[in-house]
């Protein structure tokens, strides 16, 4: 393969910001091992397919925001508005991804898991890229996105939609969205004003931003914790092990309130982030062992 080739492919994953993608299809395996309690046939072309059209809808965002992109130091070198790529071979790239995606999902848990992965496409590319140049509370029909990849692959591995295991780690997913893009916002406050974009602390004070973000840590909190005692797991170590993390996480968000600034801000994140892969590992390792 040469050097022109490899640049472009890279380039091309870029688009599909892997770095989002492969946790969502992470958390589509969780849903899928919580229900078959193995890795039965059609977990692989689950996690592919949930990536591909992660991917793709990560692609199309780019594509829909490459104006604003250009307006952001955060943003200004990805693909589009770096100039790297075309928007028509964008486009090629997506409709790959979400043809690949569809076919993988459709293979994994027909119909019904392709459908949802469609919808997932609808609710993030459809409403929420367009709802958050309007309002900051665009993110909570945004967290329904990170919500519904555990339902794909539980449904996938033949459980009901609305039972109440998935139901409680929907919940979770969902509920713990919230503050994580609410962290995004607020470290990145300037750029998004300077782009056009509701402002945080245009909207509320310092005080205010470091109540709300303190408040829906701990609704996360809580949700992992009802998760753990819901009857989800089999065993108490992996059970405790959740609830001892996001009481933690408290504690670290708790100390946390009075260092508002970018600084520290990632550090902030990161903890969240820990939290959703610490839960997620705790599911899978559970399942696996029961």
């Amino acid at each position: 393969m040469s050097k022109k080739l490899l640049q472009r492919a890279a380039f091309w994953l870029q688009l599909g910001k892997p770095h989002i993608s492969l946790p969502v299809s992470l958390s589509s395996l969780t849903g899928f091992l919580l229900y078959a309690q193995s890795f039965a046939t059609g977990w692989v072309a689950l996690f592919a397919g949930i990536f591909c059209l992660s991917f793709a809808s990560a692609a199309i965002n780019q594509i829909q925001e490459k104006k604003y992109d250009r307006m952001m130091v955060r943003t200004s070198k990805r693909p589009l508005p770096s100039r790297s790529i075309s928007t028509p071979e964008a486009w090629l790239v997506t409709t790959a991804g979400a043809l690949a995606g569809t076919l993988l999902l459709w293979q994994a848990g027909g119909p019904a898991a392709a459908s949802l992965g469609w919808l997932n496409i609808l609710l993030y590319n459809g409403f929420y890229t367009y709802l958050k140049r309007i309002t900051i509370f665009a993110v909570i029909p945004g967290s329904l996105v990170g919500a519904i990849p555990p339902v794909i692959g539980w449904i996938s591995a033949g459980g009901e939609p609305f039972h109440l295991h998935i139901f409680m780690v929907a919940m979770f997913f969902f509920i713990g969205q919230i503050p994580h893009t609410w962290l995004i916002l607020l470290r990145y406050d300037k750029e998004y004003q300077e782009a056009g974009f509701p402002s945080l602390t245009g909207i509320f004070s310092l005080r205010q931003v470091r109540a709300l973000t303190f408040v829906w840590v701990v609704a996360t909190a809580m949700s992992a914790t009802i998760l753990a005692l819901s009857g989800v797991f089999h065993f108490k170590l992996p059970a405790v092990a959740t609830m001892a993390f996001a009481f933690l996480l408290v504690v670290f968000f708790g100390r946390w309130l009075g260092k508002i600034h970018s600084d520290a801000i990632r550090p902030a994140f990161m903890a969240l982030n820990m939290l959703f892969l610490i839960v997620m590992l705790m599911l899978i390792t559970d399942s696996l062992l029961a």
